[in-house]
């Protein structure tokens, strides 16, 4: 049944009563509604008039009892409504707008807890409720403060006699800002918050243009959305107020179902749109007949939810007519319903309303830029979003942590790609987007829903709940292996189009137990946090086993344990964990080995081991990390020949190893051209920028673009999943330096991004591009290197070493007359042993012993040395910067949680106990500063032609740690039952050997206590192995104020870079009073 068209739109803008109104006046005997009559089949059609009389009728009631508002001057009043969803429920909204009363709309699936909560925060005086939800608004308003509770509006009747009219005089330019009704939020990350909605929010909610209005006016419209939701209340206002829709409301005691949709869709008066979330309409195309049924209607409403992949590409091939609102409780509608032109199989993608302010904030895991997530700023003619959380150049906003990526061809478009807080941050940094991967594999017929978790962990895993039909026991290990098996097609098209890092393996899928339910918002969407608390303990368990994984092919050891006989060994358990065939001679970490395949190849050699009588317990001899130790087959097989003929295993000697890579490296330096030019005048510096995405070179590249002595920044960068400047915006985001910044260097041409290689000809540049840069630049500042403590020094050679050779050629074979100077920035590792009591001078050092025995460190010696001797042999102008501990910048204090301080304080709090005589000096300098002393002396130009210019950048003021212990007693909390902070007593202080002593016999996971991923570490520190010298810094503060200037690491600082860590989650219950440095 249809209904006649509207005769007019009401005047705009207008508060709602007055909408009410005027269609009451004008459309009076038009149908607006239907409702199902209780028990029975019928539904009965009410009129403008009829729905009118109810309003007025109600709102008298609601006068008598509680008390309208009828002027502007007159406080808010707030009212609950605790009910199901139905006309009654319409009529009882209406109504106390008519009274000037903001309505609160509860969920009745809300908890106790959360009701209450709702109607503390936004001070309500009473509750209105129906029969089936009384009992617990009675329990929820006396808790709330003794709120009196009232009887729900009676259901609108045809032909119902109107008292008489309600007076309502409230003006739109007094009430336009004020709350006109609260929604809330879904409480998935904790309880519900309440979120207001004004009048002009209301007027801007929905998009609906002329040719849409006409297109579908007189139809008919099913609402399964329940109107305590922002969807359901906006979408059924819109639908009878400007669309020309009769909203149908289906029976409220009955559940939504396929089955009784199609019973409505086949019944004599069906509805020609149907509004709904796509879970319970998906139902709709298994049932026999369903598709034909999905046909014949106008068109599929989806709202709610994201339709999944499969389900609208069944729906394209069908020719079935849907739509899909984009929407939130903070903003409204925020899409175009039917854009022009847009293809039917680019049904995902979505034009966003014109008329919103839209700013697309890099988040950069797709190359070409993206997933953006979207950022919604208020508009010049007053309308804000229903909640502010950002501010952008002095606009209010909300950010919605969406993520869109962009159509390829068409630039209108955008998709939704998931949350922002779905993303699954690994122990590395690597990032993983997870609803496509979630996506794909809950396409399988087998997976009812699947969530992936790994946040904190070195690999994804993913829960699985099984379809109703085939839930099992998970306990039960053929079932388990069957099911993982039979959804492993779906699992590996989700690895096909998934990044290297975000590979799900087929042990790392949990599968639900069933009566164990994933808790849901009403929504039907997963409360992804909750679920993965919820299955915590199973999620430990699966990574536990992963740690004890190894081969169950049972490999044998050779008869012969010699180098030659034990390399087919290890390529074998190598390729297993790779995947791929690999030679004797390749880096293993060069082609992808990561902290998991490693513990597998570990595991199958300690297994093969134990197996093997040969052995013995020479099994114990194997290091923790030897895969990183030995970083090719032929060294693996080397290294057990050794530890079979000797009982233990030959540590590389590093200073042979360091010398041999010097030497390597600086034989025949490139001599300067024979015919130069003179460099462009470009009005400045050039400056070539490498590792410019990181922490550090993030706040060197701010710097350089705010020097008006640098005209260009040049940055590379070597390729990654995203491009080099998507990840460039997500790290100023990250770190909240001014993204705008690198907008306006990109368009004003200061800034480029390169990505490159620089093991390939012309750096894998076009070599155009390469000879313009090679004639114009004049500075670079080499600051890519990977800081990994468990590489050894030949797995930074292939990428790092060789790299900055090439660099040094590149700027002898520099066709301009002065050729570009190098700045490296080295580490106070490189000089870590440095034998004296005195402090290391600000030189260059050539022996090899001064260096710690660790990979990382001589890789920079050696880096040193490169340059050092390319100066001594040819003029070259090159600069190093030792700079020792780096910490938090001065703003933020954003210092990342795997550094070895913050791990140090979490294994305080989860331990209770806190080192008193920790050996360490603490000379911290903030990141920032750091950056600007590179930056200063770098454009200065201190290492003079043929000089090797040394500087040193250590906080000139060290403390020492004992003077610290005194806030970290203070203001950590322990998790292990003692502790300091909100009165308690402070933690106790220890000895480092008592603690370092309680942390490895602790039982605590590596997850729980990250500290214990350092024992080594520590051990080091204790026993004298660790950076035992202190950096001459007189030369360098000379020259730079920051660095004289830099303050003191005293009580105030550390309690500044606790904050950070307390913000982000990484420490608990510490004194939030921080404040910037």
């Amino acid at each position: 049944m249809q209904s006649e068209p509207l005769t007019q739109l009401p005047p705009q803008p207008n508060l709602i009563p007055h909408l009410i109104d005027f269609r009451v006046k004008h459309d009076a005997h038009r149908i607006c509604m239907s409702y199902s009559l209780p028990g029975t089949p019928r539904y009965v059609n009410i009129t403008f008039g009829d729905f009118g009389a109810a309003v007025d009728n109600a709102a008298w009631t609601f006068d008598s009892q509680i008390g309208a508002r009828r002027k502007s001057s007159e406080p808010t009043k707030v009212v609950g409504i605790l009910a199901r969803s139905d006309a009654a429920y319409m009529v009882t909204i209406y109504a106390l707008h008519k009274c000037g009363i903001v309505p609160l709309l509860i969920s009745p699936r809300n908890s106790r807890v959360a009701i209450v909560n709702l109607l503390k925060l936004t001070k309500s005086v009473a509750l209105i409720s129906d029969s089936v939800n009384k009992s617990e608004a009675e329990a929820s308003a006396a808790e709330a403060g003794s709120l009196p509770v009232f009887d729900m509006a009676p259901l609108p009747s045809p032909g119902a006699i109107k008292s008489k009219p309600f007076p309502f005089n409230l003006e739109w330019k007094t009430e336009c800002d004020k709350p006109v009704i609260y929604l809330h939020t879904s409480g998935s990350t904790g309880l519900p918050k309440p979120v207001a909605w004004n009048s002009r929010f209301v007027m801007h909610q929905g998009f609906y243009p002329p040719n849409f209005v006409a297109k579908y006016t007189g139809c008919s419209a099913l609402a399964t959305l329940p109107l305590f939701h922002g969807s359901g209340v906006a979408l059924t206002r819109a639908s009878f107020i400007w669309l020309g829709w009769r909203v149908i409301f289906p029976d409220p005691s009955k559940p939504v179902t396929a089955t009784a949709l199609v019973d409505l869709c086949t019944s004599p008066s069906p509805p020609d749109i149907i509004i709904g979330a796509p879970s319970v309409i998906e139902e709709i195309s298994h049932i026999e007949g369903g598709l034909d049924i999905m046909r014949s209607r106008r068109f599929w409403f989806f709202v709610g939810a994201p339709v999944p992949p499969h389900f609208g590409d069944l729906l394209v091939q069908e020719k079935i007519h849907f739509l899909s609102m984009l929407g939130s409780t903070e903003i409204g509608q925020m899409n175009v319903l039917e854009p022009e032109g847009r293809e039917s199989k680019d049904w995902q993608y979505h034009q966003l309303r014109p008329d919103l302010d839209i700013v697309l904030e890099p988040r950069g895991s797709q190359p070409g830029g993206g997933p953006f997530e979207l950022v919604i700023l208020a508009n010049e003619d007053g309308w804000k979003p229903g909640t502010i959380n950002v501010n952008i150049n002095g606009t209010e906003g909300y950010s919605t942590s969406d993520l869109y990526e962009k159509h390829p061809s068409d630039a209108r478009l955008f998709k939704h790609c998931g949350r922002a807080d779905d993303v699954v941050v690994l122990s590395n940094g690597e990032k993983t987007l997870s609803r496509p991967i979630e996506s794909c594999i809950e396409a399988h017929p087998h997976v009812f829903t699947a969530i992936v978790f790994g946040t904190g962990r070195t690999q994804n895993g993913v829960l699985v709940v099984p379809v109703p039909s085939l839930a099992f026991d998970p306990n039960d290990d053929e079932k388990l292996a069957n099911f993982r098996n039979g959804i492993w097609d779906a699992v590996e098209r989700a690895n096909q189009s998934s990044p290297s890092h975000s590979q799900i393996w087929k042990e790392m899928i949990l599968v639900a137990t069933p009566g164990k339910d994933l808790p849901r918002t009403d929504k039907g969407s997963v409360r992804r946090k909750e679920a993965i608390q919820l299955y915590a303990k199973e999620i430990d368990e699966i990574y536990l086993r992963v740690e004890l994984f190894s081969s169950d092919k049972g490999v044998p050891l050779p008869a012969e344990l010699d180098t030659e006989g034990l390399i087919p060994f290890f390529a074998n358990l190598v390729g297993e964990a790779m995947g791929r065939l690999v030679s004797a001679d390749e880096d293993v970490f060069a082609l992808g080995m990561d902290s998991l395949k490693a513990i597998y190849v570990r595991n199958s050699l300690l297994s093969a081991l134990r197996r093997d009588g040969r052995m013995g317990k020479i099994v114990l001899g194997v290091p923790q990390n030897f895969v990183f130790m030995y970083t090719s087959v032929r060294a693996m097989a080397g290294a057990i020949a050794t530890l079979a003929k000797t009982g233990r295993i030959l540590e590389e000697d590093h200073v042979q190893a360091i010398n041999a890579m010097v030497d390597k490296y600086t034989k025949s330096f490139p001599s300067r051209p024979s015919v130069v030019v003179p460099r462009k005048d470009v009005g400045g510096e050039v400056v070539i920028l490498t590792g410019s995405t990181g922490s550090l070179g993030s706040f060197i590249l701010d710097i350089l673009l705010k020097d008006n002595k640098v005209s260009k920044v040049l940055c590379f960068n070597r390729p990654g999943e995203v491009s080099s400047e998507c990840r460039q915006h997500r790290s100023f985001t990250e770190r909240k330096l001014d993204s705008t910044l690198l907008t306006q260097a990109l368009t004003s041409g200061k800034l480029e991004f390169h990505e490159i290689n620089l093991s390939l000809p012309f750096f894998g540049l076009d070599e155009n591009v390469y000879k313009d840069i090679h004639l114009s630049a004049t500075l670079i500042i080499h600051n890519a290197w990977t800081l990994n403590f468990n590489w050894q020094l030949a797995t930074f050679e292939d990428i790092h070493i060789a790299g900055l050779r090439n660099i040094v050629d590149f700027a002898l074979t520099s066709p301009s007359t002065i050729p570009p100077r190098i700045a490296f920035t080295s580490s106070i590792a490189s000089v870590g042993a440095y034998p004296s009591t005195t402090p290391v001078p600000e030189l260059p050092l050539s022996d090899p012993t001064h260096c710690l025995a660790q990979g990382y460190a001589a890789s920079k010696f050696v880096g040193e040395r490169i340059l050092a001797l390319a100066a001594e042999r040819t003029g070259l102008s090159v600069l190093a910067f030792r700079i020792g501990q780096i910490s938090g910048d001065t703003r933020e204090g954003m210092w990342n949680v795997t550094d070895h301080v913050p791990v140090l304080l979490r294994g305080c709090q989860e331990m209770g106990v806190v080192p008193g005589d920790w050996p360490v000096v603490v000379n911290w300098t903030p990141v920032d500063e750091v950056a600007r002393v590179v930056v200063d002396i770098a454009l200065v130009g201190m290492g003079m032609e043929g000089e090797t210019g040394t500087f040193h950048i250590a906080n000139p003021r060290p403390t020492k740690w004992a003077d610290l212990v005194p806030v970290v007693q203070r203001t950590l909390v322990s998790t292990s039952g003692s502790g300091g902070g909100g009165g308690d007593a402070p933690l106790p202080v220890i000895s480092m050997q008592e603690w370092l002593d309680r942390l490895k016999d602790s039982s605590q996971s590596p997850d729980d206590n990250p500290a214990v991923k350092l024992v080594a570490f520590w051990e080091n520190n204790l026993a004298g192995k660790g950076i035992r010298c202190s950096l001459a810094v007189d030369k360098t503060k000379g020259l730079s104020s920051t660095l004289r200037n830099v303050s003191v690491v005293d009580e105030d600082m550390l309690r500044f870079f606790i904050g950070y860590w307390q913000r982000v989650g990484f420490l608990k219950g510490l004194d939030s009073g921080s404040q910037k440095v």
